[in-house]
Protein backbone atom coordinates (compact mmCIF):
# COMPACT_ATOMS: atom_id res chain seq x y z
CA UNK A 1 0.00 0.00 0.00
CA UNK A 2 3.02 1.86 0.43
CA UNK A 3 3.62 5.31 3.01
CA UNK A 4 1.37 7.90 3.51
CA UNK A 5 2.28 11.09 2.72
CA UNK A 6 1.07 14.59 1.05
CA UNK A 7 1.45 14.86 -2.56
CA UNK A 8 2.06 18.70 -2.89
CA UNK A 9 3.75 18.38 -6.05
CA UNK A 10 2.14 20.91 -9.19
CA UNK A 11 -0.65 18.35 -11.17
CA UNK A 12 1.04 15.88 -14.04
CA UNK A 13 -0.15 16.71 -17.82
CA UNK A 14 -2.76 13.88 -17.07
CA UNK A 15 -4.34 15.95 -14.13
CA UNK A 16 -4.38 19.38 -15.94
CA UNK A 17 -5.80 17.75 -18.56
CA UNK A 18 -8.64 16.72 -16.16
CA UNK A 19 -8.88 20.35 -14.58
CA UNK A 20 -9.39 21.79 -18.00
CA UNK A 21 -12.27 19.32 -18.93
CA UNK A 22 -13.81 19.70 -15.66
CA UNK A 23 -12.68 22.58 -14.00
CA UNK A 24 -12.30 25.02 -16.73
CA UNK A 25 -8.49 25.44 -16.17
CA UNK A 26 -5.99 26.64 -18.51
CA UNK A 27 -3.27 28.81 -17.99
CA UNK A 28 -5.11 31.84 -19.38
CA UNK A 29 -8.21 31.28 -16.90
CA UNK A 30 -6.23 30.51 -14.02
CA UNK A 31 -4.03 33.69 -14.23
CA UNK A 32 -7.39 35.43 -15.07
CA UNK A 33 -9.31 33.83 -12.21
CA UNK A 34 -6.47 34.47 -9.52
CA UNK A 35 -6.09 38.12 -10.07
CA UNK A 36 -9.87 38.78 -10.15
CA UNK A 37 -10.34 37.00 -6.98
CA UNK A 38 -7.44 38.22 -4.85
CA UNK A 39 -8.99 42.32 -5.83
CA UNK A 40 -12.30 41.13 -4.59
CA UNK A 41 -10.69 39.65 -1.20
CA UNK A 42 -8.54 42.89 -0.88
CA UNK A 43 -11.77 44.55 -1.67
CA UNK A 44 -13.91 42.48 1.29
CA UNK A 45 -12.66 44.83 4.45
CA UNK A 46 -14.40 42.34 6.89
CA UNK A 47 -12.56 39.25 5.45
CA UNK A 48 -8.87 37.94 6.51
CA UNK A 49 -7.25 35.76 3.79
CA UNK A 50 -4.13 35.29 2.32
CA UNK A 51 -3.93 36.44 -1.28
CA UNK A 52 -0.83 34.19 -2.74
CA UNK A 53 -1.62 32.16 -6.07
CA UNK A 54 -1.30 28.65 -4.58
CA UNK A 55 -3.71 29.75 -1.48
CA UNK A 56 -6.47 30.94 -3.78
CA UNK A 57 -6.06 28.09 -6.13
CA UNK A 58 -7.81 26.33 -3.61
CA UNK A 59 -11.07 28.22 -3.69
CA UNK A 60 -10.90 28.98 -7.65
CA UNK A 61 -10.52 24.75 -8.42
CA UNK A 62 -13.92 24.00 -6.23
CA UNK A 63 -15.78 26.75 -8.28
CA UNK A 64 -14.74 26.18 -11.45
CA UNK A 65 -12.35 29.21 -11.57
CA UNK A 66 -15.17 31.71 -11.01
CA UNK A 67 -13.79 34.42 -8.86
CA UNK A 68 -17.16 35.18 -7.38
CA UNK A 69 -18.39 31.73 -6.27
CA UNK A 70 -15.17 31.60 -4.76
CA UNK A 71 -15.17 34.11 -2.32
CA UNK A 72 -18.82 32.92 -1.73
CA UNK A 73 -17.26 29.81 -0.43
CA UNK A 74 -14.82 31.62 1.37
CA UNK A 75 -17.65 33.46 3.08
CA UNK A 76 -19.14 30.22 4.02
CA UNK A 77 -16.29 28.79 5.31
CA UNK A 78 -15.45 32.04 7.59
CA UNK A 79 -19.35 32.27 8.36
CA UNK A 80 -19.13 28.58 9.69
CA UNK A 81 -15.98 28.96 11.34
CA UNK A 82 -17.55 31.60 13.16
CA UNK A 83 -20.38 29.61 13.83
CA UNK A 84 -18.47 27.01 15.32
CA UNK A 85 -15.95 28.76 17.20
CA UNK A 86 -15.98 26.81 20.26
CA UNK A 87 -15.10 23.75 18.22
CA UNK A 88 -12.70 24.59 15.41
CA UNK A 89 -11.29 28.02 16.93
CA UNK A 90 -7.26 27.36 16.07
CA UNK A 91 -7.59 23.92 16.02
CA UNK A 92 -4.36 22.10 15.47
CA UNK A 93 -3.37 18.27 15.54
CA UNK A 94 -2.13 18.02 18.89
CA UNK A 95 -5.64 18.49 20.08
CA UNK A 96 -7.08 15.82 18.07
CA UNK A 97 -3.95 13.65 18.25
CA UNK A 98 -5.20 10.94 21.07
CA UNK A 99 -8.19 10.30 18.61
CA UNK A 100 -5.92 9.89 15.36
CA UNK A 101 -3.81 7.46 17.71
CA UNK A 102 -5.68 5.72 20.10
CA UNK A 103 -8.27 4.77 18.07
CA UNK A 104 -9.47 3.23 14.87
CA UNK A 105 -12.15 5.37 13.79
CA UNK A 106 -10.84 7.37 10.44
CA UNK A 107 -8.35 6.60 7.86
CA UNK A 108 -6.86 7.59 4.69
CA UNK A 109 -5.80 5.54 2.11
CA UNK A 110 -2.68 5.28 0.65
CA UNK A 111 -3.54 5.07 -2.35
CA UNK A 112 -6.43 6.80 -5.01
CA UNK A 113 -9.38 5.23 -6.10
CA UNK A 114 -9.35 4.72 -10.59
CA UNK A 115 -10.77 8.30 -11.39
CA UNK A 116 -7.57 9.55 -9.09
CA UNK A 117 -9.37 10.19 -6.14
CA UNK A 118 -8.13 10.23 -2.33
CA UNK A 119 -10.57 7.67 -0.63
CA UNK A 120 -11.37 8.00 3.37
CA UNK A 121 -13.01 5.40 5.50
CA UNK A 122 -14.88 5.68 8.94
CA UNK A 123 -16.01 3.57 11.20
CA UNK A 124 -18.86 4.24 12.72
CA UNK A 125 -19.35 0.84 14.56
CA UNK A 126 -17.35 -1.40 16.40
CA UNK A 127 -14.21 0.29 16.03
CA UNK A 128 -15.73 3.66 17.80
CA UNK A 129 -16.30 3.69 21.62
CA UNK A 130 -18.37 6.52 21.98
CA UNK A 131 -17.68 7.15 25.72
CA UNK A 132 -13.82 7.77 24.46
CA UNK A 133 -14.62 9.67 21.02
CA UNK A 134 -17.48 11.99 20.95
CA UNK A 135 -19.73 12.97 17.91
CA UNK A 136 -17.70 16.40 18.24
CA UNK A 137 -14.20 14.56 18.91
CA UNK A 138 -14.75 12.87 15.16
CA UNK A 139 -15.84 16.36 13.79
CA UNK A 140 -12.57 18.11 14.74
CA UNK A 141 -10.64 14.71 13.09
CA UNK A 142 -12.60 15.61 10.41
CA UNK A 143 -12.11 18.71 9.76
CA UNK A 144 -8.58 18.23 10.44
CA UNK A 145 -8.02 16.27 7.99
CA UNK A 146 -9.53 18.55 5.36
CA UNK A 147 -7.25 20.75 6.06
CA UNK A 148 -4.26 18.88 4.77
CA UNK A 149 -6.21 17.39 2.10
CA UNK A 150 -6.55 20.36 0.56
CA UNK A 151 -2.73 21.20 -0.08
CA UNK A 152 -2.97 18.41 -2.29
CA UNK A 153 -3.08 19.34 -6.26
CA UNK A 154 -4.34 16.05 -6.91
CA UNK A 155 -6.71 15.98 -4.54
CA UNK A 156 -8.19 19.88 -4.91
CA UNK A 157 -8.39 18.50 -9.24
CA UNK A 158 -10.10 14.94 -8.42
CA UNK A 159 -11.97 15.38 -5.21
CA UNK A 160 -12.29 12.80 -2.23
CA UNK A 161 -14.78 10.06 -2.02
CA UNK A 162 -16.00 8.71 1.57
CA UNK A 163 -16.56 5.24 2.56
CA UNK A 164 -18.51 4.98 5.94
CA UNK A 165 -18.31 1.84 7.35
CA UNK A 166 -21.59 0.63 10.04
CA UNK A 167 -20.44 -3.05 10.85
CA UNK A 168 -20.68 -3.62 14.47
CA UNK A 169 -22.85 0.10 15.01
CA UNK A 170 -25.67 -0.71 18.09
CA UNK A 171 -27.69 1.59 20.15
CA UNK A 172 -24.98 3.34 21.76
CA UNK A 173 -23.65 4.60 18.61
CA UNK A 174 -26.99 6.07 17.57
CA UNK A 175 -27.86 7.73 21.03
CA UNK A 176 -23.79 9.36 20.27
CA UNK A 177 -25.47 11.47 17.79
CA UNK A 178 -27.49 14.60 17.22
CA UNK A 179 -29.25 16.26 15.01
CA UNK A 180 -27.06 19.25 15.59
CA UNK A 181 -24.18 17.57 14.35
CA UNK A 182 -25.60 16.09 11.63
CA UNK A 183 -26.30 19.51 10.56
CA UNK A 184 -22.67 20.56 11.48
CA UNK A 185 -21.20 17.93 9.96
CA UNK A 186 -23.48 18.34 6.52
CA UNK A 187 -23.18 22.45 6.45
CA UNK A 188 -19.43 21.70 6.31
CA UNK A 189 -19.58 19.39 3.13
CA UNK A 190 -22.10 21.19 1.19
CA UNK A 191 -21.32 24.55 1.87
CA UNK A 192 -18.17 25.06 3.80
CA UNK A 193 -15.18 22.91 2.24
CA UNK A 194 -13.44 23.26 -0.46
CA UNK A 195 -12.82 19.49 -1.08
CA UNK A 196 -14.40 18.01 -4.00
CA UNK A 197 -17.22 15.27 -2.30
CA UNK A 198 -17.07 12.92 -5.43
CA UNK A 199 -19.18 9.88 -3.74
CA UNK A 200 -20.27 9.07 0.06
CA UNK A 201 -20.75 5.13 0.22
CA UNK A 202 -22.50 3.57 3.26
CA UNK A 203 -21.82 0.29 3.67
CA UNK A 204 -22.59 -2.72 6.53
CA UNK A 205 -25.44 -0.54 7.71
CA UNK A 206 -27.71 -2.51 10.35
CA UNK A 207 -31.35 -2.11 10.62
CA UNK A 208 -31.05 0.51 12.72
CA UNK A 209 -29.33 2.52 10.28
CA UNK A 210 -32.88 4.10 9.34
CA UNK A 211 -32.58 5.88 12.92
CA UNK A 212 -29.23 7.58 12.04
CA UNK A 213 -30.03 8.50 8.36
CA UNK A 214 -33.20 10.31 9.80
CA UNK A 215 -30.75 12.34 11.51
CA UNK A 216 -29.08 13.21 8.47
CA UNK A 217 -31.82 13.35 5.75
CA UNK A 218 -33.25 16.60 6.30
CA UNK A 219 -29.87 18.61 5.89
CA UNK A 220 -28.99 16.39 2.61
CA UNK A 221 -29.16 18.45 -0.48
CA UNK A 222 -30.01 17.52 -3.78
CA UNK A 223 -26.63 17.76 -4.96
CA UNK A 224 -25.21 15.63 -2.28
CA UNK A 225 -28.21 13.29 -2.45
CA UNK A 226 -27.05 11.96 -5.91
CA UNK A 227 -23.78 11.25 -4.65
CA UNK A 228 -24.61 9.21 -1.63
CA UNK A 229 -25.06 5.27 -2.26
CA UNK A 230 -26.28 2.65 0.63
CA UNK A 231 -24.54 -0.85 -0.04
CA UNK A 232 -25.46 -2.98 2.73
CA UNK A 233 -23.33 -5.95 2.96
CA UNK A 234 -23.68 -6.03 -0.96
CA UNK A 235 -19.52 -4.80 -1.05
CA UNK A 236 -19.68 -5.70 -4.93
CA UNK A 237 -22.16 -2.65 -5.19
CA UNK A 238 -19.39 -0.67 -3.71
CA UNK A 239 -17.16 -2.16 -6.38
CA UNK A 240 -19.33 -0.61 -9.70
CA UNK A 241 -18.08 2.47 -7.73
CA UNK A 242 -14.50 2.34 -6.51
CA UNK A 243 -13.06 -0.95 -8.51
CA UNK A 244 -11.25 -4.14 -5.92
CA UNK A 245 -8.01 -2.97 -7.60
CA UNK A 246 -8.04 0.06 -5.64
CA UNK A 247 -9.98 -1.15 -1.95
CA UNK A 248 -8.04 -3.45 0.32
CA UNK A 249 -8.95 -6.82 1.25
CA UNK A 250 -11.12 -5.68 3.69
CA UNK A 251 -13.37 -3.95 1.44
CA UNK A 252 -13.44 -6.99 -1.09
CA UNK A 253 -10.73 -5.57 -3.34
CA UNK A 254 -7.62 -7.39 -4.14
CA UNK A 255 -4.80 -4.85 -2.30
CA UNK A 256 -3.85 -6.12 1.06
CA UNK A 257 -5.55 -5.88 4.02
CA UNK A 258 -5.47 -2.32 5.83
CA UNK A 259 -2.43 -3.15 8.73
CA UNK A 260 -1.81 1.06 9.22
CA UNK A 261 -4.14 3.57 10.53
CA UNK A 262 -4.02 7.36 12.13
CA UNK A 263 -0.86 6.24 14.28
CA UNK A 264 0.97 6.03 10.78
CA UNK A 265 -0.23 8.83 9.36
CA UNK A 266 -0.45 11.10 12.12
CA UNK A 267 2.89 12.31 11.69
CA UNK A 268 2.18 13.75 8.09
CA UNK A 269 -0.20 16.54 10.11
CA UNK A 270 2.63 17.54 12.10
CA UNK A 271 4.77 18.25 9.09
CA UNK A 272 2.57 21.15 7.92
CA UNK A 273 1.71 23.14 11.10
CA UNK A 274 2.61 26.42 9.15
CA UNK A 275 0.01 25.87 6.81
CA UNK A 276 -3.10 24.52 9.25
CA UNK A 277 -1.79 27.88 11.56
CA UNK A 278 -2.41 29.86 7.80
CA UNK A 279 -5.24 28.06 7.67
CA UNK A 280 -6.61 29.08 11.17
CA UNK A 281 -6.23 32.70 10.64
CA UNK A 282 -8.68 32.71 8.08
CA UNK A 283 -12.04 33.99 8.40
CA UNK A 284 -13.75 37.21 9.41
CA UNK A 285 -11.65 40.12 10.64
Amino acid sequence: MGKFELETAPPSEELLAVAKQELRETPEVRAAAVEELRKLVEAATDLCYPTDEEFLIIFLRPTKFYAESALKLMRNIAEFNKTYKETLFNLMPADVQNVFIEHNIINILTNRDQHGRRMMVVNMGETWDPKAVSEEHIFRVLYTIHKLAVLEPATQISGVVVIYDFKGMGMKHVRSMSPGGAKRLLTFIQEASPLRVKGIHFINQPMLFSMVWSLFKPFVQDKLNKRMFFHGDKLSKLHEHVHKECLPSNYGGTLPALDYGGKQWYPVAEQHLDFIKKWNSCGFK
